[in-house]
């Protein structure tokens, strides 16, 4: 019997007939090893003295005879080939409209699913030869799991490139995936981009899983159920890589550390302390201090929440840190000791003062510049422009400002300026003029100095953008932007 030979009217004398159907569907997924087999086939099965058998196809493409085999299992399972004798092997090469032709229902999924089946095979190349198992258990993915046909093309070739082997065992490589399948799709994976999404994430699970090994020194990699305890605390509880490590400093209580006693530490981290640990993890996320709160800390925060601050409010004050770039806890401490002082316990309380200071820094600076200095307002400027405005209008300091140009400390003069006309009943900017006036007429009075030359510059004009960035914005503080972003805060 000859290796090759046409079935019963798929021949065209003297020539290799081939389908424009099998150019069109068949031959842009067909591994190039295979293809080469088939058309080399489909000649032989006009010209059978050109090979008597499987070794001589194989000497004359320059291939192995097991390649040569698998290349003929492929095109019988395309519904191309159908073997007529397996010692030795023996094939009909069909007609492309009988492909679809079977009563194997297998054989039916197959052809239902031929390009995706092909693109699989692809992935492993020419020598290693897919199963009917391997098949069912793709199928499976796709039917029973609500994978799409690229999400499981993408996780087969992660596998294969996770993999060393020089020649891959689709048995194994598919009895893992099938594993990891049924994993993530209880995650709700079903795409090829939800596939990369969860590589992703098992990536910075292993990436972190490596990292606590190392800090705990265990020279092994994680076992699965290591793994499992690392993504727990990274999802799940939403610790960040660097809250784990910091957590690892704990173990060195425990004479042999394991993650598992890490797992205890972090639960009691999260569970232990409750609303306290997310409301301080929370603040000092606001000064960028990524690392879990300590035992001490939490006890600082929770003395804080009994004396009566609110969450928010503490939260604020790191804000507030955050902006005067303090960024330690000792510097968290020392505001809310502050704000104590004030008994600014309750967040609207701390908000308004904020906003308040905000009004009197703004205030200060113009006064500064309109006495012609450049320096920043200072906290006890500000406490003594708020008493000014207590006592005295607004534009009657406007003016005393005005009188301190060039002064070589403005605000000291300012203030005894104040004075004097509060004493001498001066109220209005034109009584003050008159009072200033006449004290320079008197005699024996000592001319004033004569004014400095540099001096004499048009004064700007203030507007309220003119103070950008001395307060947070509040009704704009903690929101989550369009892009899904966190906005801390926009300068006001």
């Amino acid at each position: 019997m000859a290796f090759c030979s046409f079935a019963e009217g798929a021949g065209i004398y003297d020539a290799t007939p081939i389908e424009n159907m099998f150019l069109l569907e068949y031959l842009p997924t067909a591994p190039d090893g295979f293809l080469r087999v088939y058309l080399y086939a489909r000649m032989l099965s006009l010209h059978p003295e050109l090979g008597e058998d499987l070794e001589d196809m194989a000497r004359a493409l320059n291939m192995d005879t097991e390649a040569v085999l698998n290349a003929m299992s492929y095109w019988e399972r395309q519904g191309l080939a159908r073997r007529l004798s397996d010692r030795p092997p023996a094939y009909a090469m069909l007609p492309v409209r009988f492909a679809a032709e079977t009563a194997d229902p297998m054989e039916g999924d197959y052809y239902e699913y031929r390009d995706f089946n092909a693109n699989l095979q692809s992935l492993f190349g020419p020598d290693c030869l897919l199963h009917p198992k391997q098949y069912e258990m793709a199928n499976d993915w796709l039917n029973l799991l609500g994978f799409t046909q690229e999400a499981v093309l993408k996780m087969v070739e992660a596998q294969l490139k996770k993999s060393r082997a020089r020649k891959p065992d689709p048995d194994r490589v598919f009895t893992q995936l099938d594993k990891l399948a049924q994993q993530w799709s209880e995650r709700g994976v079903r795409t090829a981009e939800d596939v990369e999404r969860a590589m992703s994430a098992d990536e910075g699970v292993r990436r972190a899983a490596s990292a606590v090994a190392k800090q705990l020194g265990l020279r092994r990699a994680a076992t699965p159920e290591e793994l499992k305890l690392v993504e727990k605390w990274l999802v799940e509880w939403a610790f960040t890589q660097e809250e784990i490590l910091a957590a690892c400093a704990e173990t060195t209580k425990s004479r042999t550390p394991t993650m598992a006693y890490l797992d205890r530490v972090l639960e009691g981290r999260r569970r232990g302390d409750g609303e306290r640990f997310d409301g301080l993890k929370a603040a000092l996320r606001e000064m960028d201090i990524r690392e879990a709160p300590t035992p001490d800390q939490l006890a600082w925060y929770a003395e804080r929440l009994q004396e009566g601050f609110e969450p928010e409010t503490v939260r604020l004050a790191a804000v507030q840190c955050a902006r005067k770039r303090k960024l330690r806890f000792d510097d968290l401490r020392w505001m809310v000791g502050k704000w104590a002082e004030l008994g600014l316990f309750r967040f609207d309380a701390a908000d308004a003062y904020i906003r308040e200071q905000g009004r009197l820094a703004a205030g200060v600076r113009a006064l500064l510049e309109r006495c012609g200095s450049d320096r920043r307002p200072q906290m006890g400027d500000l406490e003594q422009y708020a008493r000014w405005l207590a006592e005295s209008p607004a534009e009657l300091i406007d003016y005393a400002a005005e009188c301190a140009r060039g002064m070589q400390m403005p605000m000291r003069y300012i203030d005894k300026l104040l004075a004097s006309w509060r004493k001498s009943g001066v109220e209005t900017v034109e009584a003050a003029r008159a009072e200033r006036g006449s004290r320079a007429a008197a005699p024996g009075t000592r001319p004033s100095a004569a004014p400095n030359p540099a001096l004499n510059y048009e004064q700007r004009t203030h507007a309220e953008s003119d103070y950008d960035g001395l307060f947070i914005d509040l009704d704009a503080w903690d929101t989550e932007g369009a892009d899904g972003s966190k906005n801390r805060g926009a300068a006001k």
